[in-house]
């Protein structure tokens, strides 16, 4: 009687092949998750974003594109800055480490903050059916007319939305604040302690439920979006010319 054996060499051949699959499928693997890796971190242009959602607030969602206001805003105030500290390169300003934090990744949280805000307590003044009378009307108009104005010429120039939506937001933000100038006034405190960063308003945000929509936010560059820059002379206080 005789039994069929596999020759040993039969056997490390087939050890070899299953070692060669492994380290192929592994390698696969390692290419696969770098290239999502890599994909999760490259950077989105804004106006490519704009019907994606920006944040949820109490359940309502606000997109990309209502946040175009804010960004124009803020990229205002911060250019007016860099143009006093460095009119001849304003990016070495947004590039400013300060209280350990960038300066234009500041400018960045200012922004959807900021948008958060004025949609929550948007929110609370339609359900206090709370709009604005005639006066206050003319009011958010100047305010819209005076915005404009005050635009720095590249932003006009470089609108990343349509007007349509900075008015909507200038009247939605004017609703809102006169629902916080309400509650202030009720509550005793200042105006301020309710404003974005005033301490009622972040002690009150904690009840909300509030959620940023991170995998599209995180890659938006704010700083060149209505603005244009080039690369910074100083990196944290350092002159690259110099440290070359």
């Amino acid at each position: 009687m005789s039994f069929h054996q596999n020759h040993p060499k039969s056997i490390i051949e087939m050890k070899k092949g299953i070692k060669i699959a492994i380290v192929v499928a592994l390698g696969v693997g390692l290419v696969v998750a770098g290239f999502y890796s890599w994909k999760s971190k490259q950077k989105l242009d804004y106006r490519d974003c704009l019907q994606e959602t920006a944040f949820v607030a109490n359940g309502q969602e606000r997109k990309m594109c209502d946040l175009g206001f804010y960004i124009l805003y803020q990229e205002r105030e911060v250019e007016k800055q860099a143009q006093i500290y460095n009119p001849e390169n304003t990016k070495d300003y947004w590039n400013l480490h300060v209280d350990g934090v960038f300066i234009q990744a500041q400018a960045k949280e200012n922004i959807i903050n900021m948008a958060i805000h004025d949609e929550l307590y948007y929110q609370k003044a339609v359900e206090n059916d709370i709009t604005l009378n005639g006066e206050e009307e003319q009011q958010y108009r100047n305010t819209v007319m005076d915005f404009w104005m005050d635009l720095l010429d590249e932003q006009k120039e470089n609108l990343p939305v349509s007007d349509e939506f900075v008015v909507e937001a200038m009247r939605r933000k004017a609703i809102a604040e006169k629902y916080q100038m309400q509650l202030a006034k009720k509550k005793g405190h200042s105006y301020a302690s309710y404003q974005w960063d005033g301490a009622y308003y972040q002690k009150w945000l904690e009840k909300q439920k509030v959620e940023i929509n991170h995998k599209i936010w995180d890659k938006i560059v704010v700083g060149d979006i209505s603005l244009q820059h080039g690369k910074p002379n100083y990196v944290n206080g350092y002159n690259k010319k110099e440290s070359e």
